[in-house]
């Protein structure tokens, strides 16, 4: 018998799974590991069917118990050690990521006004967590010249780096009193995230967590003695 919690967000996340998971294994692949034919998994993943309850239970047991997210994750971090950069435009790697943070901020209440990129590289992955659990999104701007009344210059140094580090942000995303959890792909600057969120706090504004694929040991021991709530990172670098 289905689970009576069973509805349409579940389904919708089984069927965004599958179709993420399709990036990295076939569907014959997948036939074997969730031992659901191929030609239900095609349908699913190209919504010509929904799942029915009994079976979006099953599907999500079965990713549970097999671990066939965190395998994938694990895969492509090592694959990426290399070049992190690449895994910023790996969006299925990324997809996959942001449902697994959003299933924990879940289970421990987390409310979240704001999705706040600390780099230009972490765009697609602040995008994808933004509409995971539905809040705003705050990304950094490009273009130096935009500098007027409408953006905020953030102006650090790195000591990690030894420069001046700059980020530029439209003002209308970082209002007043907002809880902001912010995202990176590669975080290797503590000046940066600190900088941050000092910004967010002068603004009565609070850090409901942090995420990252790759995060330097060192910034790990310093982000400490900022009592994150939420912090979620793949490798330690």
């Amino acid at each position: 018998m289905a689970n009576k919690g069973i509805g349409y967000e579940e389904k919708l996340m089984v069927i965004r799974i599958l179709k993420a998971l399709n990036k990295f294994f076939s569907l014959r692949d997948l036939e074997q590991v969730l031992d659901t034919p191929f030609q239900n998994l095609w349908k699913y993943i190209n919504l010509i069917g929904m799942p029915s309850d009994e079976v979006t239970e099953s599907l999500l047991t079965k990713f549970s118990r097999l671990k066939i997210v965190e395998e994938v994750l694990s895969s492509e971090i090592k694959k990426a050690k290399n070049s992190p950069q690449n895994l910023a435009s790996n969006l299925s790697f990324l997809e996959l990521y942001a449902i697994k943070i959003n299933k924990e901020l879940q289970s421990r209440d987390a409310d979240i006004d704001v999705v706040l990129a600390l780099s230009y590289d972490a765009i697609p992955f602040a995008t994808l967590l933004s509409t995971e659990v539905d809040s705003d999104i705050c990304i950094p701007v490009a273009n130096e010249n935009l500098v007027t009344d409408a953006v905020k210059l953030v102006t650090y140094f790195s000591h990690s780096l030894k420069r001046v580090g700059v980020l530029i942000y439209p003002r209308q995303c970082i209002r007043e009193g907002k809880k902001v959890f912010l995202t990176d792909i590669l975080l290797t600057d503590i000046d940066k995230v600190e900088t941050i969120i000092n910004m967010i706090k002068a603004r009565e504004g609070e850090v409901e967590g942090l995420a990252t694929v790759y995060i330097a040991k060192d910034v790990l021991e310093k982000l400490k003695q900022f009592n994150i709530k939420n912090l979620h990172y793949l490798d330690v670098i």
